[in-house]
């Protein structure tokens, strides 16, 4: 799978994908492709394994319940009321009603339950999408709305408006009513045999189905149950269409996306599907779910398409389905009895809801806590400190991805009975787990005493115990669905950088281009690449006693060693700023160059877009729009670029006129070590080599000489100890670095 956005923890404005509008067919193009490379299908005998409510299942007060289930008037009455309705909208309240109606008889079980739950219809309410940030902040008109078909809340919840409070989304598509259906001599001698006392899936002995069409209809064939597994999978009723007014609305994203992409996955398992809309409706229920509180490991949820339900379980790589299962068939009817028990029964870890924040100071239920903030938590490896939550600074949507969650936080530390406080963040985030650990990274770099003025500062970090993809597939039994590049929770508490974007002025950006030279030749000279170099990815914080801005790198959750061999995908970075060779060859072995080139490019982006710390360029005007991925393949971003260094004007705005020359002499002079690896490939007759005259040290040398006689290591509005500059009229963190 690709690798989702890098991190910009400085406060940086985030989103999933990248600068395009969210419209409904760039959703369903990025939820498909997901969806695609990611799904399995199991049995729903290995899908009820998840909950570990078997032992409840094959008690005798369960068939005794189930047997009440099936006999009862009224239930059949609702479920009768529900198939007679065409209009799939119209299918949303009887539906409720009769699922409403059946969860009262789980009381009579020998458990105690978890939670009370209930269904309740969209009604045409919309709940409010996932914003983006800048600056910690929603940026206007990023936050829009859709309407889900159904959902299953806490009962707890007496109004509900936000994703925040949805536990189980479902997806409705109008099927055939068995009252319309022709009856043919397979569904009659189907409908006899399962008239006649059946063993359920638990072993259990249960009463047959009333086969009378006034009680609960008997099983009705209008298909074969065909498993998902199959590419071919066929769509009921025809055209997939998505009724007016109830699907998502177009999406705008603030102005800043980092996307950070890698290799495609090794090839999808056989077992591989086509997603159809539905599905792929129902993936952005998921990801709405999973993005309203970033407090979600997994997230299960329902797909209907009468007289057919199919359960699904999205995690971060990727889902698992069951195949196609006919509710008016009495085995595939205690199915979903025993899924909706199971809602009742779940634990909140096993439903979906992280312990580490449900484990805080918290007494919110699961499925009513609206927002992380202000919640204490307890740091893992440390006894005498405590993380209060105050602000969402990055918040990642997605289904399959790092998903990652940065938030402003207070670390407060108990010394001699007397309470210390700091200004720090926490960054959640789902890496590849054979990737190394951000924490040990920083570890490793800061054993040299440079990196203080170079890269961010760490304080704690841990990877989260039981939570790693793999071990939360584990909880469907043998044989475990397969995971392609495990994914693990991993915490790491940070010292808070302010966003680069507030050194806003134009003899900031000299000194940014020069300090960010420095971190890389000093990364380089411990034998790491960052390769994430963005506007995200880079922020500053002042010296305590000089008041002068530190700026430095943060985000090493793709970071790579010189010698690294991993076989965690490689290809990465934030695609507007990524190097013409990256794009251009996706194989191609990082080098020191492409971390210059995407400095060069950042530059280039914030003196073209930015005004006085600002991006309000309208997607649809904005100037580097050929720079964005979507719509866009890689080889035509890199020809955007190439042409993109054959200017010699325009390269600034009106903001930054006064560093018009220098840019374009600074363009100029990459663009001439550009023409000499189109010389070496002439005389080597090797089109595809990536010079080292350009990309290797040889590079970063003219580069970083460039920057000397340009006076750009030298700051222009210099803080008392002369070594840095003076941010200005700007409100900053001054932790001591």
């Amino acid at each position: 799978m690709a690798e989702h956005n890098s991190t910009p923890m400085s406060r940086g404005t985030s989103s999933t994908r990248s600068f395009s509008k969210h419209t409904k067919d760039d959703l369903n193009d990025f939820l498909s492709n997901e969806l695609d490379k990611s799904t399995l299908s199991v049995s729903a005998e290995t899908f009820l394994r998840f909950p570990n409510l078997q032992e409840l299942w094959d008690t005798p007060e369960w068939s005794e319940m189930v047997g009440q289930v099936i006999a009862d008037q009224r239930q059949m009455e609702l479920r009768q009321a529900w198939d007679v309705m065409i209009n799939e909208i119209d299918q949303y309240k009887p539906f409720c009603e009769w699922v409403e109606h059946i969860v009262p008889f789980f009381a009579r079980l020998p458990l105690e339950p978890a939670r009370k739950v209930r269904f309740v219809p969209s009604n045409n309410k919309e709940l409010k999408c996932g914003p983006g940030y800048l600056n910690g902040k929603e940026v206007e008109g990023t936050s829009t709305a859709f309407r889900p078909d159904v959902v299953c809340l806490d009962d707890g919840v007496k109004e509900w408006n936000k994703w925040s409070q949805v536990l189980v989304p479902m997806e409705f598509k109008k099927g055939i009513s068995s009252s319309t259906a022709t009856a043919t001599t397979t569904a009659t001698a189907t409908t006899t045999a399962t008239a006649k006392t059946t063993a359920t899936t638990s072993g259990n002995v249960t009463p047959a189905l009333p086969t009378s069409a006034s009680q609960l209809l008997p099983p009705i064939h209008l298909r074969s149950s065909q498993s998902r597994a199959n590419p071919k999978r066929s769509r009921e009723g025809g055209d997939e269409s998505l009724p007016e007014g109830k699907k998502a609305k177009t999406y705008t994203p603030p102005h800043f996306y980092s996307v950070a992409t890698t290799t495609p996955a090794p090839p999808p398992p056989p077992n591989r599907y086509t997603p159809t809309k539905n599905d792929i409706q129902l993936a952005r229920y998921a990801m709405e779910t999973f993005a309203a509180v970033g407090d979600r490991t997994h997230v299960f949820a329902v797909l209907v398409v009468r007289p057919n339900v199919t359960l699904w379980y999205f995690d971060r790589c990727g889902a698992v389905c069951t195949s196609t299962l006919n509710i008016f068939q009495q085995d595939n009817f205690v199915v979903f009895l025993k899924f909706l028990s199971a809602l009742v029964y779940m634990t909140d870890d096993v439903l979906g809801f992280n312990p580490f924040f449900a484990n805080s100071s918290s007494t919110a239920p699961a499925g009513t806590r609206e927002t992380l903030f202000g919640l204490t938590l307890t740091i893992p490896d440390s006894d005498n400190e405590t993380l209060t939550l105050q602000e969402v600074l990055d918040r990642r949507t997605g289904v399959v991805g790092r998903a990652t969650l940065v938030c402003k936080a207070e670390l407060k530390k108990n010394v001699e009975g007397k309470t210390q406080v700091q200004e720090v963040v926490i960054k959640s985030s789902w890496q590849h787990s054979i990737r190394t650990p951000e924490l040990d990274i920083l570890h490793e770099l800061h054993e040299n005493d440079q990196a203080q003025d170079h890269i961010v500062r760490y304080f704690h970090g841990w990877e989260q115990t039981e939570a790693t993809v793999s071990s939360q597939r584990a909880k469907f039994g043998e044989p475990t669905p397969s995971v392609v590049d495990d994914r693990a929770l991993r915490h790491t508490v940070l010292e808070y950088l302010n966003p680069i974007t507030k050194l806003s002025q134009p003899f900031h950006i000299p000194s940014i281009g020069w300090n960010i030279m420095q971190a890389i030749e000093f990364l380089n000279s411990m034998q790491w690449f960052h390769r994430d170099i963005s506007i995200g990815n880079m922020g500053f914080s002042l010296h305590p006693e000089c008041k002068g801005a530190v700026i430095k790198l943060h985000d090493f959750d793709l970071s790579k060693r010189h010698t690294s061999n991993s076989g965690a995908p490689h290809w990465t970075g934030t695609v507007p700023f990524m190097s013409i060779e990256l794009l251009e060859k996706t194989n191609a072995p990082h080098m020191i160059g492409f971390e210059v080139e995407a400095l060069t490019w950042t530059l280039l982006w914030i003196v073209r877009v930015y005004k006085d710390g600002e991006d309000k360029n309208p997607v649809a005007d904005h100037p580097l729009k050929g720079w964005f991925s979507n719509g866009k393949t890689l080889e035509d971003i890199a020809a955007t670029k190439i042409q993109y260094l054959q200017n010699t004007s325009g390269l600034t705005n009106e903001f930054y006129q006064a560093l018009g020359d220098q840019f374009r002499d600074f363009v100029r002079t990459w663009r001439k070590l550009r023409d000499l690896q189109v010389d070496e490939r002439y005389e080597k007759n090797n089109n595809s080599l990536v010079s080292e005259k350009v990309y290797g040290m040889e590079g970063f040398n003219a580069i970083q000489t460039w920057m000397q006689n340009n006076r750009w290591n030298e700051p222009q509005e210099r803080c008392t100890c002369g070594q840095h500059c003076l941010p200005s009229n700007v409100e900053t963190s001054a932790d001591d670095p």
